[in-house]
Formats: structure tokens, C-alpha cells, sequence
């Protein structure tokens, strides 16, 4: 007899089995879509990998979880390990990285899932003794494939045996999907962030090169470069004078304890500097430990070492030296970037040095030209003495205190005293130029009427006139306003230029023009000739020291007229205005405010 009971119960408990199956596969699918997009959303390595550890936390047994990535040449580039679990933080730790490269090599070489159900009765890899001694009995490895390229590996294990079947396998692998694309998305966000980083340093650097001193610019760089290469040390290194190498920057640590330990410096600083080429070393506790390099390893603890060579006209001067405490794997790119940083610190030395000599000659020119005044005035201090003895006695035979003089005397005295006049006013000129530069000039500000400077200067005017022979015109505006500024220098203002305009003026006239400007609150001095001009060429450069233009046969002096005209202007707050036509003559405009400006 049929028990259809029994039969419907069994039905319905296989019903009730499927659809716990299903609600558990949904679930799951849930489960592995939920941590798939939150996964990708993160842009950091360290935080996909935090997103993935404790998303699979429920689903699978997971005291230990490791995750290793495969660059572009299928290298290994690092192992994460979160273990025990949870953590807070997860380590690179290299001394546990080649013992995971024999099953992570297997499951990379093959695309597929490896699993050990017991450690204890396994011997196919170093992997399986090397986690039964630390308590796990076993683990599945499963490749991490995007667009058919293995970017990585993941490596789950427990501390019970047969913890992972099919359906743990399956699980895995459809979360193992979601981390693949999430750790390329994080790869290239964080290259991306990396490239916009070296673009900012180095549009930086440039824009500061010639802001910074050397120094302050050097250091800026150790501290960009320690932030972009996350390492533990950066440091800029300079050839000195006497051919020994001194650090002019350093950052992430102190230069005290590295001068301890800085045999290495010595020997790989001169070694990629003398050979123009970077110097990478992956492990220097590997790399020649025994060598000066190993004082840096023990006493430092430093294991990765990037170098390149700071390279000036063909000649290496220094290097740029990133260190870090673990073993990184610095790529080309890395050098490339390094390499363009110590481009621009060559650019900041060469600047730096052609800024010292600048200096150099500066102060050897202030110097001279400090020297050369001063000599200057001496000797026109010991010139004027003797000169003011002969042209006393000049006037004194002038007098006929001596007895009457015939003709040819009074033409051959009257010669005499002229040259002894042009000779005082260069001692007068010289010696007022040497006090300007000393800045020992003092100025005497008070009310000054035009008049009477106008009034002061007419002998000489008339002086000029009788031995030139040219038509002197005085246009001066009635009524002019009392000005505020230094009478004595606006009467030598005016002096110099009209003697400028006799000096030069072989005939025709010297205009001497003074008019009021109450609109901008000035006066016009205006001194003009019609001499034989002053060409383009040479009109900016009439003003300064010792300068006189060209083809004057008539012309005396030491050409510091203008000069003094220029300084005193400059004292005075007011300006200078030249108008000239080579053939037609010149036109010298002063402007002077009623009162000046403080």
C-alpha cells in the first residue's frame, strides 16, 4: 500500500530544501553584488581590500586572507595580508611574500582555483607548512582575471580542515570578479592621482625656481618627493668645492643620525653622480650587505634605495636619493619622474650659482666704483685748494695790484681764468656726484622764488654770451608762484643746463623759458637751443656718468652736467623731459610741483 503521506511529506521537505537553497543562492548573489559595488566605489587599494574582508565575513570561513598583485611584465608587486581577522590595518609583509609565491604562481600560471583541504597531510607546496605552523589547516588561492589578464591572486584560509568545497569555491570566484575590477579601477585612480601630483610638484618647482632661495627650494623638493613616492626618506646631496659630498636637504627624518651612517652616502652618491646614471637597488640588506651600504640597513633600517643623478652641462654636481624602511618596487616610471625633478633642481643650482657670481661682481663693481668716488673726491678736494690759491691771485694781478698790465697780458690772463673757472666747476661736479652716491647729500627745503635764482644766474648767462657770441631770449612768465623745494639745487639744475646749451650751440640762440602749470600744480623750467642736437641713439644714455656725445669738438668737462641734473631731480621730486633733432637743436624741460610730494 502506498503511503501518499509519507510521499507528500518527503515532497514538501524537498520543496522546503530547494527553496532554502534558493533563498540562500539569493542571498549570496545579493551578498556578492552588494560588495561588488561597494568594492569598486572605493578609489584606494587599502580600502577595496578593507570593503572585501569584511564583506565575505558570514559567507566564508576567512581567519587569514591574503591578496597579492601582478603588475603589467606578470610580476608580483606585493602581498596584503589581513591576518588574524578582523584588523585594523593591513601589512606588506615581505618576508612572508616568496613563501606565498609558490601557490599564487600555480594559480596565476593555471587561471584557476587551488584548494587544500587539510594542511596536515599535504606536501605540494612550501605554502601548506609554512600555515600549518601557524594554526591553519586549510586554504583556497583563487587567480584575479580582468579583460583575460591576471591582475593578482587571492589566497583565503581557516584553522579547520575541509573549510572550503564547491560552493565556497564559486562564491569566491564571483567576489574575486567584483576585486579585480575594483583593484584596476583603484590602480588607475591612484595613477591618475599620481600623475596629477607630479604634474602640480613640477609645474610648481619651475614656477618657485627663481622665488626660492637654493635651499628652501631643495627642501621643498625632499618633501614632495617623500609624499609621492610614500617613502621614508629624501634627501638632495651637492658636490662642495673641494670635491666631498654634504647634504643641503633632507626629509623624514633627522640629518643628524644619517650623517652616522652615511659611509653609504659617500660611495653611492659618487658612484651615480661620477656615472651619470640612476642607481636602484630593490633590498639593500640583499644588495651587498657586508659593504658600507650595510651600516645604513642596520642603523637606519632602511631596505629600498632610488637615486639619479643631478646633471649640470654635461657634469654630474649632486643627487636625489629616496630611501624607504620596506622593500618597494620602484619602476621606471619612478625614475623617470625622479629624474625630471633633479632636471629642475639643476635649473635651481645653475640659477643659484650665476646669482652668486652676480653677487660677486656686484659687490666687486660696488666696491670699485665705492674705490673710484672716493679717490675721485679726494682728488678733487686736493685739486680745488691750490686751484682757489692760483684764481685769487688771478683776480689780484686782474686788479693791477701789481701794476698795469699791456694787451697781450690781459688776453693771455683773461684765457687763464677761464680754463681756472672750467676746471672748478668739474672739481665742483665731481665732488657733488661723490656725495650723491655716498647719499651725503642734504636737502634744504624752503620757500624759493624763481626770480631770484633767474637773477643769480645772469652774470654767468652774460658771460657766456660775450665769449659765444650767441643771441640769449629770456621768456619768463610774470607772476610766477613761490615754490616749496631746494633753491640751492634748482640753481644748479638751471646752471648746468644752460651751460649744456652753450657748450653745444655754435650759433643761432639759447632760449631759456620758465611758465607756470596751475592745472598740475607746476612750474616749467625750459632751457633750448639750436645746436647741433643730440641723435636718437645716444639720447638715453646722455644722463649717465661720464658720458658726452659724440662728435663735439667744442665740448668741455667731464660729461657729468646731466648726471647731477638727474640725481638733484630725483631729490627734488621733480623730472626732465628731452626733446632733440640732430641739425635743429635740443629742448630740456624741467618740471618741478609747486610743493612736492612726501
Amino acid at each position: 500500500m502506498v503511503n501518499y503521506g509519507f510521499m507528500a511529506r518527503a515532497s514538501i521537505t524537498k520543496a522546503a530544501q530547494r527553496k532554502r537553497t534558493a533563498d540562500s543562492n539569493l542571498q549570496w548573489q545579493k551578498a556578492i553584488s552588494h560588495l561588488g559595488r561597494a568594492m569598486v566605489s572605493k578609489l584606494s587599494l587599502d580600502a577595496v581590500f578593507r570593503e572585501f574582508a569584511v564583506g565575505i565575513k558570514g559567507y566564508v570561513p576567512c581567519d587569514r586572507i591574503a591578496i597579492s598583485r601582478v603588475d603589467r611584465q606578470d610580476k608580483l608587486t606585493g602581498l596584503f595580508l589581513i591576518s588574524p581577522f578582523p584588523q585594523d590595518s593591513l601589512d606588506d609583509d615581505p618576508e612572508l611574500s616568496p613563501r606565498e609565491e609558490n601557490v599564487t604562481q600555480w594559480v596565476v600560471r593555471e587561471r584557476k582555483p587551488f584548494i587544500r583541504e587539510d594542511t596536515s597531510v599535504a606536501r605540494d607546496f612550501e605554502t601548506d607548512e609554512h600555515l600549518k605552523r601557524m594554526g591553519f589547516r586549510s586554504y583556497i588561492g583563487l587567480p584575479l582575471v580582468l579583460w583575460d589578464r591576471v591582475v593578482g591572486s587571492l589566497h583565503v584560509a581557516s584553522n579547520k580542515t575541509k573549510a572550503y568545497g564547491k560552493r565556497e569555491s564559486a562564491f569566491l570566484e564571483s567576489v574575486a570578479e567584483w576585486l579585480a575590477i575594483a583593484m584596476e579601477n583603484a590602480r588607475f585612480s591612484q595613477q591618475t592621482h599620481r600623475l596629477l601630483e607630479e604634474q602640480g610638484v613640477l609645474h610648481q618647482l619651475t614656477s618657485e625656481i627663481n622665488v626660492l632661495d637654493l635651499d628652501a627650494l631643495l627642501q621643498r623638493l625632499t618633501k614632495e618627493v617623500l609624499n609621492i613616492f610614500k617613502a621614508d626618506c629624501a634627501l638632495v646631496r651637492l658636490r662642495e668645492p673641494n670635491g666631498s659630498f654634504r647634504i643641503r636637504a633632507i626629509s623624514g627624518m633627522e640629518l643628524a643620525p644619517y650623517h652616522e651612517a652615511s659611509l653609504e652616502s659617500q660611495v653611492q652618491s659618487s658612484s651615480l653622480i661620477k656615472d651619470c646614471r640612476p642607481l636602484l637597488i630593490r633590498d639593500l640588506k640583499q644588495h651587498n650587505a657586508s659593504g658600507p651600504k650595510g651600516a645604513v640597513v642596520e642603523t637606519l633600517g632602511f631596505r629600498s634605495y632610488l637615486g639619479v643623478p643631478i646633471v649640470l652641462k654635461g657634469e654630474g654636481i649632486g643627487a636625489l636619493v629616496v630611501l624607504s624602511r620596506t622593500v618597494k618596487d620602484f619602476t621606471e616610471r619612478d625614475v623617470f619622474f625622479l629624474q625630471q625633478l633633479a632636471a629642475e633642481a639643476a635649473v635651481a643650482i645653475h640659477h643659484a650659482l650665476l646669482f652668486e657670481e652676480l653677487k660677486r661682481l656686484n659687490g666687486d663693481l660696488e666696491r670699485a666704483n665705492q674705490e673710484s668716488s672716493q679717490f675721485l673726491a679726494r682728488l678733487a678736494h686736493e685739486l680745488k685748494t691750490p686751484l682757489t690759491v692760483i684764481t685769487g691771485l688771478l683776480e689780484i694781478i686782474n686788479m693791477r695790484a701789481t701794476g698795469a698790465l699791456t694787451e697781450e697780458q690781459k688776453g693771455s690772463l683773461s684765457k687763464i681764468q677761464d680754463q681756472c673757472q672750467t676746471l672748478l666747476r668739474m672739481l665742483n661736479d665731481l665732488l657733488n656726484l661723490s656725495r650723491i652716491r655716498a647719499g651725503a647729500i642734504p636737502l634744504d627745503i624752503s620757500p624759493v622764488i624763481i626770480d631770484e635764482i633767474l637773477k643769480s644766474l645772469e652774470p654767468l648767462v652774460a658771460e657766456l654770451q660775450r665769449k659765444s657770441g650767441l643771441k640769449v631770449v629770456w621768456d619768463i612768465e610774470p607772476n610766477l608762484p613761490i615754490l616749496t623745494t631746494d633753491g640751492a639745487k634748482v640753481e644748479t639744475i638751471l646752471c648746468n643746463l644752460i651751460v649744456n646749451a652753450f657748450k653745444y650751440t655754435a650759433k643761432g640762440e639759447v632760449r631759456i623759458r620758465i611758465e607756470n602749470r596751475p592745472a598740475s600744480g607746476s612750474v616749467a623750467l625750459v632751457v633750448e637751443d639750436t645746436g647741433r642736437g643730440i641723435a636718437p641713439e645716444e639720447l638715453p644714455k646722455i644722463f649717465e656718468g661720464y658720458h658726452q656725445v659724440r662728435s663735439t669738438d667744442t665740448a668741455q668737462g667731464v660729461g657729468l652736467g646731466l648726471t647731477i641734473v638727474k640725481k638733484y631731480l630725483e631729490l627734488i621730486k621733480g623730472e626732465i623731459q628731452v626733446r632733440s633733432q640732430p641739425g635743429k637743436g635740443s629742448s630740456f624741460q624741467v618740471i618741478l610741483p609747486h610743493t612736492p610730494q612726501a
